[in-house]
């Protein structure tokens, strides 16, 4: 009888290591799937950067408004339409927090930036000598900050994160003034 039981739990432990690496090679497909599908989009995305024209104006959609060559000065930007010039070159580069960032807010008055990131600090930064000096972290968020605004003073940010929460700080002291849910 104790043989039998043995055999068959081996029987059903072969049985079950065959599903088992049924499963892992429909997995490793899928991943093989998902990588080529993805390496193929950032070639074409890769290849559509390539193709673009090195004009700083942006092609707009004509539509029934006349052609671009018809707007100009004062004219285009009555009419909403403004030149945008596309970045060539990086002017400054550096580490703003431990992990990603997922917001960059300028301060509407002063040289100043805020950054907001995964490690749920939103992080003040001093533009005004072409380097970055940190002026202040503002802590108090429970979860990654993925949003920053300041007021149109300048004086008060707001940071919003995945905790499902907003807060308000001010610049000047960097102190919490307001959590709400």
């Amino acid at each position: 009888m104790h043989d039998e039981n043995r055999q068959l739990v081996d029987r059903l432990m072969k049985y079950k290591a065959k599903d088992a690496d049924k499963l892992n090679e429909e997995n490793e497909n899928l991943l093989r799937k998902r990588t080529e599908k993805m390496r193929r989009e950032l070639e074409d995305a890769a290849q559509d950067a390539s193709r673009r024209s090195s004009s700083p104006i942006l092609p707009l959609d004509r539509g029934d408004r006349g052609s671009l060559a018809d707007l100009s000065g004062a004219g285009a930007k009555a009419a909403g339409f403004f030149s945008v010039s596309l970045p060539t070159s990086v002017h400054l580069k550096f580490d703003a927090h431990d992990g990603e960032v997922n917001a960059v807010r300028w301060c509407p008055l002063d040289r100043i930036i805020a950054t907001g990131g995964a490690d749920r600090k939103v992080k003040l930064w001093d533009v005004g000598t072409g380097t970055m000096e940190p002026r202040g972290t503002l802590v108090g968020s429970n979860a990654g900050v993925n949003s920053v605004d300041f007021d149109s003073t300048g004086t008060m940010i707001l940071g919003t994160s995945n905790d499902f929460a907003s807060r308000v700080w001010t610049v000047a002291d960097q102190r919490l003034r307001y959590s709400g849910t």
